[in-house]
């Protein structure tokens, strides 16, 4: 579990939009994997005055969390204390009241997809959160099969943090690394995912190289939990049109048509063989960062 210059970056942009940091609980004691230079480069981007050279010899990103976001109080929640967290628990129960509405910012910095009970670790998660505070998760999208029990898609985070649940989304962004350790490589390219109930289909990636998530949301308001299990927002808007198709291929509505004025012209001449290909071809492009209906380039800095 470990902290990111984009991760960093996305925090002290969301407090420059205004979010508090006072009071900060990450899940996990997050290790800091900022170069030097990385911090300087925050330094000077967001305005603190930093001692980067003596920060990037700690190995936990407490002191930074201080120096750069201003939080008086920084802590950690774990499932023992071995990395010397304050709170020790274990995610996949129930958080005790005491501890609901605390903290100004919940961050989790890689423990959800090590959790089994994934929807009640992220309960606890939002519950952790004061109302009017933010969360911010990190965690694995595509390519880090064994990492932990889930890789995770921007559609599960949409329809989660919703206002039924007392929450609104403000960024998702999917960062594309070199390596499957995001730490060994300072070459990445960040992508803004758009929510696909807005644009009434799945928002897929195929991507060859590992890919990690970013995930900031704020609490509006302290409210019951997933009364309502979240849906993804494709099938609920198949549901809702009567629409038989949407569960029988992978493809968009968009995508489907363009195959029909194909199909009027040549493709049904083509062996199968060919058919599958222009298909599969087809879904690649489709599904990946150059479609930009879907992704928008993000700058940390």
């Amino acid at each position: 579990m470990g902290i990111l210059f984009s991760h960093v970056a996305l925090l002290a942009q969301a407090k420059q939009a205004g979010a508090c940091f006072d009071r900060v609980l990450t899940i996990g004691h997050q290790q800091s994997y900022l170069s030097q230079s990385q911090i300087q480069r925050l330094a000077t981007r967001y305005g603190p005055q930093l001692d980067a050279t003596a920060l990037a010899r700690e190995k936990y990103v407490d002191d930074l969390f201080k120096s750069f976001l201003g939080a008086s109080v920084v802590q950690s929640l774990d499932y023992s204390d071995f990395e010397g967290s304050e709170i020790v628990h274990d995610m996949n129960i129930p958080i005790c009241a005491a501890l609901h509405d605390q903290f100004d910012v919940v961050i989790d910095g890689g423990s959800l997809e090590h959790i089994f009970n994934f929807p009640l670790a992220i309960a606890n998660c939002m519950k952790l959160v004061k109302p009017g505070g933010s969360l911010f998760v990190f965690t694995m999208a595509n390519n880090h099969a064994g990492h932990g029990f889930y890789q995770f898609s921007p559609e599960l985070f949409f329809r989660i943090l919703q206002p039924e649940n007392g929450f609104e989304v403000r960024h998702v962004i999917l960062e594309e690394h070199r390596y499957p350790g995001a730490e060994l490589g300072h070459q990445t390219q960040c992508y803004s995912v758009v929510d696909p109930a807005l644009l009434k289909t799945r928002v897929g990636l195929v991507s060859k190289s590992p890919v990690m998530m970013m995930v900031h949301a704020t609490k509006t308001a302290t409210v019951p939990l997933f009364a309502k299990s979240p849906i993804q927002s494709d099938y609920a808007t198949a549901y809702q049109s009567g629409d038989k198709r949407a569960d029988a291929t992978p493809t968009s509505r968009s995508v489907y048509q363009a195959c029909r004025r194909l199909a009027r012209a040549c493709y049904r001449a083509l062996p199968i063989r060919w058919q599958h290909y222009v298909d599969g071809q087809r879904q690649l492009r489709h599904y990946s960062f150059s479609n930009k209906q879907f992704y928008q380039r993000w700058d940390p800095i």
